[in-house]
This record gives structure tokens, C-alpha cells and sequence, in this order.
């Protein structure tokens, strides 16, 4: 007997573990678990499964508790301290009474009522609220005393909810719990404590599912009830209304007296929609020795829903005297108490929050962003920690209420990298949601982030403490080029945006990192603030277009003083080094220049020199700025720098908002209205330029100008150059710099392109190459800039002709016609005026061998003349002498000689 006695008191033990675990399981929303632990503790209480397995397989997963526990429920003999499935619904309609609640406020959850219940609530107002979930704004709550206690309000609304409250629409039916286990800080069915001595045992077995008829012993009873509670649940929990009451009805039969199922009755009641119920059974549970702990709230959520405000309120000041009160009762009591506006936003606020305190689970998820979601209605603009609450958003599938939310936060602080960062992730998750508009919003944000020296901060430090090493700075250019690589892999293709979001993004990014070169924008208007490191985009996000026009032309100005006063210091050092330098220069290439060609060369150098430096000291379209960064002119400059002049060109040719350009007129060129409101949009380095339309369409011309420079360059110096089309190009963008008064800095720039190209190839030994890249240039270009390009060519031509010349089996036509070229245009070069002398007398040497006395003759008349003219060159030059004595010995020669035409 003894024996027998201890294995029962064993298994009623292990029973009441299992229901322990079955409601522990509940809480972390694992229903499967839960009902195992539950059919295990009816088995050890010799009651078989049942019917407890009968809910295998009926539905999804879900959570059909109340986290809270009720460790304070549950009469003497009730071991199924409940918790509730219910909670606040979703529906609140102000208009109703004047308590802003009517049939739609909360309840537990019905059927038909177009709003999901609300499970019981996790947190506890009392216990300090949901851990590591920061909320800036404090709650006007009384925590000890778990009261309300409303604060001050800048708001007057004294008059409850408005339209905007919480009405999100899930259907009921399915959800017949609500926000249920999310962890919890209250007590739960596990708590032995609550189930002290109560009625005693029944008179009678279940009403079904009970093999034994007969009165079961008290503490077989108190388990078997507990557990059939505990399968209700699990019911409850999978949508299963009418099993969960079915099993609530014989857990109350077995135990009538128990607070316990008649609480879970009630709930289960009002989530079929029968309120009136719900209240009948909630009002029994509290009327028990030993009440549920959670009745009270859930039956002011009945009242609240049958439009009784006055009950509801009054319950809930019950509850609150007796207890705490969770986030989802305080903002129903602030509805009904007649709380402002954002008071109720706070509470909302509050109550999401907890929902997602504990497990994870897609109602809760919902939940929570549709209690937000309420919250923005009553409370619109900018919030403390709008990340947070942002992504709460996005897991509850409400992804445009979080970019709102976002986009307000940047407003308020555009300086801030974690909201930039959190609505540049939401953007671009969007995925085919997104609108042209959309993809460029989320192009700024990332534009923004890319050179935030915040946000790579924040970066690497978050690696630090996640791989437990330092990571050095020196990676960040790193992370940032595979960042925005990343980012062009993500972008589609066609995105019904005005420009390809590629090259949008590189816009972006290119003035993002030109802006944090000089420091950055001030973030705060009249120059405060953090500063911001982001492009045009976002500057006309923020609605800061006028003030970054006139923060751009300040900086603008000072560029020009410093390039100019860096062009003249450059000019002197250029003087001074030449001064110094030119008895040596002189010295070292007294065998091939010296005299007045060197001195010839030295000018020409200097000129140049000077030339450039002026060109560069003026504004013009080859500098990078923050006025053409931050512009239309953008696009352009970045296409040129990746050396694609036609397609600048075409970016060129319309500049115009698309209403101005439906509007027609003019295409090449054309820019903005002046009455157009989108000018300063679309071009806020303009916006505070004098006469600003003017500006960009003379800036954009002078772009024009470079992209045809540009394409001249590349025909010329490509494998296969096209000198045609190489100075049809510079000839049209000769007539082009006439028009923007360019021509003389336009010619500079030809002949220093065309002087770079002939110097490589000459370097390379493509003689012939450099020769024409110089001819097809001097065919361009006017006589002022002819002479540096004659210079280089005339050495270029003595080079090719005496390398001709050397060759043993080539005839001396071709060299001595380069020679003669060479002498023509630089007659102070030395070696080509020698060279062109011996030439001469082999030339003539040739033809008199060939037959051709008079062309012997007429040869060496050229060379003696030639030879006469550079000895008045460079008078005492033996080499000279020499040649021409050489060379009037063989005319003399020749003379003398029949010629056999001539007879």
C-alpha cells in the first residue's frame, strides 16, 4: 500500500512538472512542446491522452497564454492559474462616446470584429518594462503604485482616441490569442503556490475524454484539470476555438469551483464573439474564493468592446489598485480616462514594444506594428530611437510606415548615420515596391553614409567588439569601394528613374566625397550642426537647396583666389628654376641646341607654363567644383572623367525638369525656366549663383567644349588614330570656345594634348606617329599657339629625317624634305642644319650618279645656300664651314662637268 501510494504521489509529481513545462512551453510559443508536456501529464495521471492529442496537426503555431502569469489567480484548488489568451482588441472607434471607445475597443478577441485580439500582455508596467528596448520618452505611470498618473501634455486633447487608433486588420478567428507568450516577468501556471487548498475535490469526472466516471482524488483532479486547461490553450493558441472551450467546459466541470476555467471560458467567448458570455464567465471567475489575476483586465476589454466605457474603466482602476498593469491595459485606460493624444501614443508605443520583448512569432510581429502604426497616427513627426521602432515596423510588414517614420527622424537630425543607415537598408529591401522615386531616395541615403566618418566609426567598432580584435582605420576605403560595389550589383537596371541609378549612385557619391573633402555641410539650418556628407539628392530632400547654393558659392570663391594665387607662385618658381638653370641647360646641349634655339625653346616653355597656369586660375568646366558636383552638370562630369565625351554630350543636351521639357522650345543646351520651381531641386549648387539659369547653361556649353576636346584627343591618340577626325572635332570645339569667349584657353588646351601625344610617341620612337598628331593639330590651330607646335615638330622631323638618313639602303628624297621642313620651322636648330647639309651633298652625290647632272648641280646650289644661311646663324661653327667648303668644291666640280642633256 505504501508502495503503491509513494508511485502515485511520483507521478501526480511528474505530472504536475510536465503541466509546468507544457506552460513554460506556451510561453515561448512553442505549441507542439506544449502539448506533449500536456498529454504527458494527463498519462501520469492515469487519464490517458484524454483527448488532449486530438488538437495534432490543426494549424499553424501560436501562443495562447497570457505571459503574465497569474501566480496571483486560481482558487485553492484551481491548478490551472491561467494565463489569458485574450487581451486589448485592436478596434477603438472615438466616435462612439464620449469616451472615445465603443464595441470596437478592446475585448479578448472575437470572431467577425475585423481586428485581431489581443493576447495578454508580457510586460509589466511595475517591473521596469522590456529590457534592452531604450524609450527616451518616460511613461506618465505610477510603477509602484501601478496607477495612472498622467503627466503634462503640450497637447490640450483631453477627448481620447481619435480615428487614428489601433484598428489593425487581422481576422480574429485566427488569432484567438492574441499577443500571447513573448516571455514574461510575471508569475505563470508553474508557480506550486497557487494552488493552495481549495474546494475540494469534485463530485464527478469530466463531462467527456474521462475513462473513470467516478470522483477522482483531489490532487489527481487538480492536475488532470490543469492539463486539460493547458490543452485548451494549445487550442486556443492554433485558432481551434471550439475544441479550446471544449476542453476549458471539462477542465470547469471536473473543477467548478476553480477561477481558472472559468477565466479561460470567458476568453475563449469573446473570441467566438459572444460578449455577453464572455462577461458571464469572467464575472463567475471573479467571484471564485480566489479570482483569476487577469479577469478583471480581460472583462474591462469585454466591456470595452460591447461599448461600455464606464464598466471598462472601472475594471481596469480595479485591476490597477490591485496591481500593476501591463503596457496594453495602461493605454486602454489612458483611452478611457480621457488621456491626451500623445500620452496614448506613448502607451501604444509602450505596449509594441513589449510585444516584441520576448520570442519571435509573425502575429506578434504584426502586433506590434500595428499598435505603432496607431501610434503615428496620434503622434506624427519624429520619435526618439525611430530605428528601433522603424524596424519593429518592417517585421510587421509595414514597411512604408517605417519609411515615413524614418524620413521624418532624417528631417529632424540629417546628421544622425543610424536613421540614414536604417532607412537606406528599407529602401533598398523594398525591392519591386519601390517607385522611381523611392530608388532614388534610397541612392541619397547610401550616398550619404559612404564618406560619414560617423558611420564608419560606428562600423568598426561594432566589428571590434564582435571579433574581439582592433580593426584599423586604414580599412575603410576598403569597406567603402566593396560597399559601393555592392550597392551597383543591387541596383536594377530600369527603375523609372530621370538617370540610370548606376551613374546616379556615382554622382552621388563623387559630390558625397568632394562635400567631406572641405569639410562637410552644416546639418542644422544657419550653419549649425553636425556636418552632412551627401549629394545633391539629399540636400533637395532636406529642402536645403537655398542655403547650400550660397554655402557652394562661398567656397567656390575662395577656390578661385587659392587656384589663382597657386598658378603665379607656380609661374615664378617656373622663372626662377629656368634663370638658374640655363648656363648649365646651355653647357649640356652645346653639341646639339645652343644660342637663341635654346633660348627660343626656354621661352616657348615659359610661355606655356604661363598659359596653363592662367587657364587653371580660371573658372572654367575642366575644374571639379561643388557647383557642377551638385547639378544636373554632374552626370556629365562624371561621364567625362571615365573618358565617355559622347555620352557627356548627350547628358548635355537637355538639362530641363521634365515638365519644363514637355513644355517644349529649345533641346541643345536648354536648362529650366526661370519661373521653374524644381531649378534649385535639381541644381542646388546653382541656387545661389547671380543669375543662375544663365550660369548653367554657360557652364554647360563650356562642358560641351571639353567632351569635343575630349573625343578629338581620344581619335587621335587611339591604335588606329583618325587625324581627320580628330581636327574636325577641335575645329568645332574652336568655334564653340568663340561663342563662350574660350578660344585663346581652348587653343592652349589643343596644343598641350597634342604636344603630350606627340612627346610619348616620341619617346616610343614613332617618329612618323608624332609627326602627324603635330601636322593635324598645326592644320587647326590659329598662329599664336602655331609656334610651340613648329618647335616640337621641327625636332620631331630632324629626328625622323636623320634616322632615314642613316639607313644604308633608303633614299635621301624623304629625309632631306623632313630636314628642310625641320630647318624652316626652327632655323636655330644646330643638328638639323648640319644634318640638312650633308644630306644636300649626298643627295647630289646620287643624282649625278643616276645620270641627273642638272639635278646634282640645282642640289648643290640648295645646300651652299643653305650652308651660308646657318653660318649667319652660328658664325664660327666648323661643322658649317666645313660642309659648305665641301660643298662649293663639288658645284665647282660639277660645273665643269658636259652635261649630256644640255648637248
Amino acid at each position: 500500500m505504501t508502495t503503491q501510494t509513494t508511485k502515485t504521489r511520483t507521478d501526480l509529481s511528474q505530472a504536475e512538472q510536465a503541466c509546468a513545462e507544457g506552460e513554460s512551453a506556451l510561453e515561448r510559443g512553442d505549441t507542439s512542446a506544449a502539448e506533449n508536456h500536456f498529454t504527458r501529464a494527463l498519462r501520469l495521471a492515469g487519464v490517458g491522452d484524454g483527448g488532449a492529442t486530438e488538437g495534432d496537426g490543426r494549424g499553424g503555431d501560436g501562443w495562447g497564454h497570457d505571459a503574465q502569469g497569474d501566480a496571483h489567480a486560481g482558487d485553492a484548488g484551481d491548478a490551472v492559474d491561467a494565463v489569458d489568451a485574450g487581451g486589448p482588441e485592436r478596434g477603438i472607434d472615438v466616435g462612439s462616446d464620449a469616451s472615445g471607445v465603443d464595441a470596437g475597443g478592446p475585448a479578448c478577441g472575437s470572431p467577425g470584429t475585423g481586428g485581431p485580439p489581443h493576447g495578454p500582455d508580457t510586460y509589466d508596467l511595475g517591473t521596469g518594462g522590456p529590457t534592452g528596448v531604450p524609450d527616451a520618452e518616460s511613461h506618465a505611470a505610477d510603477r509602484n503604485a501601478g496607477t495612472l498618473v498622467h503627466g503634462p501634455d503640450a497637447e490640450t486633447d483631453t477627448d481620447g482616441l481619435n480615428a487614428a487608433a489601433p484598428v489593425p486588420g487581422r481576422d480574429v478567428e485566427r488569432d484567438a490569442y492574441g499577443l500571447g507568450a513573448r516571455g514574461s516577468t510575471g508569475g505563470s501556471d508553474t508557480d506550486r503556490g497557487m494552488y493552495g487548498p481549495g474546494a475540494g475535490s469534485p463530485t464527478r469526472g469530466p463531462a467527456t475524454g474521462n475513462p473513470a466516471h467516478s470522483p477522482l482524488p483531489e490532487g489527481v483532479a487538480r492536475v488532470v484539470a490543469r492539463a486539460w486547461t493547458g490543452v485548451g490553450r494549445v487550442w486556443l493558441a492554433r485558432g481551434e476555438g471550439a475544441g479550446a472551450e471544449a476542453e476549458f467546459a471539462r477542465a470547469h466541470t471536473l473543477r467548478p469551483s476553480a477561477a481558472g476555467p472559468l477565466h479561460w471560458l470567458g476568453c475563449a467567448a469573446a473570441h467566438r464573439g459572444d460578449l455577453a458570455a464572455a462577461e458571464h464567465h469572467l464575472t463567475a471567475s471573479l467571484a471564485c474564493a480566489v479570482p483569476h489575476g487577469r479577469s478583471l483586465v480581460q472583462r474591462a476589454y469585454v466591456h470595452a468592446r460591447a461599448g461600455n466605457p464606464d464598466s471598462a474603466l472601472g475594471d481596469l482602476r480595479a485591476a490597477a489598485s490591485a496591481g500593476p498593469l501591463d503596457d496594453e491595459a495602461r493605454w486602454l485606460f489612458a483611452v478611457l480616462a480621457g488621456g491626451s493624444t500623445r500620452e496614448v501614443a506613448l502607451r501604444l508605443r509602450r505596449a509594441a514594444l513589449a510585444a516584441l520583448g520576448g520570442h519571435d512569432g509573425d502575429e506578434l510581429r504584426r502586433r506590434a506594428a500595428a499598435l505603432l502604426v496607431a501610434a503615428r497616427g496620434l503622434d506624427p513627426g519624429s520619435w526618439s530611437s525611430s530605428p528601433l521602432y522603424a524596424v519593429a515596423l518592417v517585421r510587421g510588414g509595414c514597411r512604408a510606415a517605417a519609411v515615413a517614420l524614418l524620413d521624418d527622424a532624417v528631417r529632424d537630425d540629417p546628421s544622425d548615420h543610424r536613421v540614414t543607415h536604417t532607412l537606406a537598408v528599407g529602401l533598398l529591401n523594398a525591392g519591386d515596391a519601390g517607385s522611381g522615386s523611392a530608388w532614388e531616395r534610397c541612392v541619397a541615403a547610401w550616398a550619404a553614409l559612404l564618406h560619414d566618418a560617423g558611420f564608419w566609426a560606428h562600423v568598426l567598432e561594432s566589428a571590434s567588439r564582435r571579433y574581439g580584435v582592433g580593426v584599423e582605420p586604414s580599412l575603410v576605403p576598403v569597406l567603402r569601394a566593396g560597399l559601393r560595389e555592392a550597392l551597383e550589383r543591387c541596383l536594377p537596371d530600369d527603375a523609372g528613374t530621370r538617370v540610370a541609378l548606376g551613374p546616379l549612385l556615382q554622382r552621388e557619391a563623387d559630390a558625397a566625397k568632394l562635400l567631406a573633402a572641405i569639410g562637410g555641410f552644416p546639418a542644422a539650418a544657419g550653419g549649425g550642426g553636425a556636418p552632412l556628407f551627401c549629394g545633391p539628392l539629399r540636400i533637395a530632400e532636406l529642402g536645403r537647396s537655398a542655403e547650400f547654393g550660397a554655402f557652394a558659392a562661398a567656397w567656390e570663391q575662395s577656390f578661385a583666389i587659392a587656384r589663382t594665387a597657386s598658378a603665379s607662385a607656380s609661374v615664378d618658381a617656373r622663372a626662377q628654376s629656368f634663370a638658374a638653370g640655363s648656363a648649365t641647360s646651355a653647357e649640356v646641349e652645346a653639341e646639339t641646341e645652343t644660342g637663341p634655339e635654346a633660348e627660343a625653346e626656354a621661352e616657348a616653355e615659359t610661355a606655356t607654363a604661363t598659359a596653363t597656369a592662367t587657364a587653371t586660375a580660371t573658372p572654367s568646366a575642366a575644374s571639379t567644383s561643388l557647383t557642377y558636383a551638385f547639378s544636373e552638370l554632374g552626370f556629365a562630369r562624371l561621364l567625362l572623367g571615365q573618358d565617355k565625351a559622347v555620352d557627356a554630350l548627350a547628358a548635355l543636351s537637355e538639362l530641363r525638369c521634365p515638365r519644363c521639357r514637355a513644355r517644349g522650345g529649345p533641346g541643345a543646351g536648354a536648362v529650366c525656366e526661370p519661373a521653374c520651381g524644381r531649378f534649385d531641386e535639381l541644381n542646388p549648387g546653382y541656387a545661389g549663383v547671380p543669375d543662375k539659369h544663365l550660369r548653367l547653361s554657360l557652364d554647360a556649353r563650356g562642358l560641351a567644349l571639353e567632351a569635343r576636346l575630349s573625343m578629338g584627343r581620344s581619335e587621335m591618340t587611339s591604335a588606329r588614330p583618325d587625324f581627320g577626325a580628330a581636327a574636325a572635332y577641335w575645329r568645332r570645339a574652336l568655334v564653340h570656345s568663340r561663342e563662350i569667349d574660350r578660344y585663346r584657353e581652348t587653343q592652349t588646351a589643343i596644343v598641350d594634348m597634342a604636344l603630350g601625344a606627340a612627346r610619348a610617341a616620341h619617346r616610343d620612337g614613332r617618329l612618323s606617329l608624332a609627326v602627324s598628331t603635330l601636322d593635324a593639330t598645326r592644320s587647326v590651330i590659329g598662329a599664336n599657339e602655331r609656334g610651340r607646335l613648329e618647335g616640337q615638330l621641327a625636332r620631331v622631323l630632324a629626328d625622323r629625317g636623320i634616322s632615314v638618313a642613316n639607313d644604308a639602303e633608303a633614299l635621301l628624297d624623304r629625309p632631306a624634305a623632313d630636314l628642310r621642313r625641320s630647318v624652316a620651322f626652327n632655323p636655330h636648330l644646330l643638328r638639323a642644319q648640319v644634318s640638312l647639309g650633308i644630306v644636300l651633298r649626298g643627295l647630289a652625290a646620287a643624282r649625278w650618279s643616276s645620270g641627273s647632272l642638272s639635278g646634282a648641280r640645282d642640289t648643290l646650289r640648295e645646300a651652299v645656300d643653305q650652308l651660308t644661311a646657318a653660318l649667319a646663324l652660328f658664325p664660327d661653327e666648323p661643322d658649317l664651314e666645313e660642309l659648305r667648303e665641301a660643298a662649293v668644291a663639288d658645284l665647282d666640280h660639277v660645273m665643269w662637268q658636259p652635261d649630256e642633256s644640255e648637248q
